[in-house]
C-alpha cells in the first residue's frame, strides 16, 4: 500500500513539475540518473496495479451501494416488483453511474489512468514506440540550430540515455528560441 502512495506522490510531483518554467523542468530531468528513472518506472508499475485494483473495487462498491439505495427507496412501502419500477431503478442507477463517471473523469486529470500513462511514457527511452519520427527530427533540427538545446542533449547523454521527456524538453527549448527569433524579425520588419 505504501507503494501506491509513493507512486501517487510521484504523479503529483510530475503534475507540479509541468507547471514550473522550462528551465526548472530541464534542471530536474538533468539531475536524474538512469538507475533513478528505472526505480521510478518500477515504483509506478507497482503503484499502477494497486491503483487499478483499488479503483475497480471502489467503483463496484459505489455503484452497487447506489443501486441498493435506489431499490430500497423505491420498494420501501411495496415489495411488488413491476416492470416500470425495475426500469426506473435501472435508469436512475445508470444516471448515477454517469455522474460517478464524470467525477472520475475530473479526477483522472490529476492522478488517473491518463496521468499514469504519461508518467510511464515520459520515462521511456527514445524509441520508435514512444517518440514519432517527426518529434525526433524536430529535436535534431533544433539541436543543430540552437546551442542551448545541443548543450542540454550533451549534458543528458553524459549521464544517461535520452528519454521521451528529454525530447519534449529539447523541442520546447527550441520552440521558445524560435519564437523569440520570429518575434524579433516581426518587430524589425518594416522598421528599416
Amino acid at each position: 500500500m505504501s507503494q501506491l502512495f509513493k507512486g501517487l506522490n510521484l504523479l503529483l510531483a510530475d503534475n507540479e513539475l509541468h507547471r514550473k518554467p522550462l528551465d526548472e523542468q530541464a534542471a530536474h530531468w538533468l539531475s536524474k540518473t538512469d538507475r533513478g528513472i528505472e526505480h521510478e518506472i518500477h515504483l509506478l508499475d507497482i503503484a499502477k496495479g494497486q491503483w487499478l485494483a483499488g479503483s475497480v473495487i471502489v467503483w463496484l462498491g459505489a455503484s452497487l451501494t447506489a443501486l441498493a439505495i435506489i431499490a430500497d427507496n423505491l420498494w420501501e412501502h411495496s415489495y411488488n416488483p413491476s416492470f416500470p419500477k425495475i426500469i426506473l431503478v435501472l435508469l436512475i442507477w445508470v444516471a448515477m453511474l454517469f455522474v460517478l463517471w464524470l467525477i472520475a473523469q475530473v479526477f483522472d486529470q490529476k492522478a488517473g489512468l491518463s496521468r499514469w500513462v504519461s508518467a510511464f511514457s515520459s520515462r521511456e527511452p527514445v524509441s520508435n514506440e514512444s517518440d514519432s519520427v517527426e518529434q525526433v527530427q524536430e529535436a535534431l533540427e533544433l539541436a543543430r540550430t540552437y546551442p542551448e538545446v545541443l548543450a542540454y542533449k550533451q549534458r543528458v547523454i553524459a549521464r544517461r540515455p535520452l528519454r521521451h521527456e528529454d525530447i519534449r524538453i529539447m523541442r520546447e527549448m527550441g520552440r521558445q528560441h524560435r519564437h523569440a527569433d520570429l518575434a524579433r524579425e516581426l518587430i524589425a520588419l518594416g522598421n528599416d
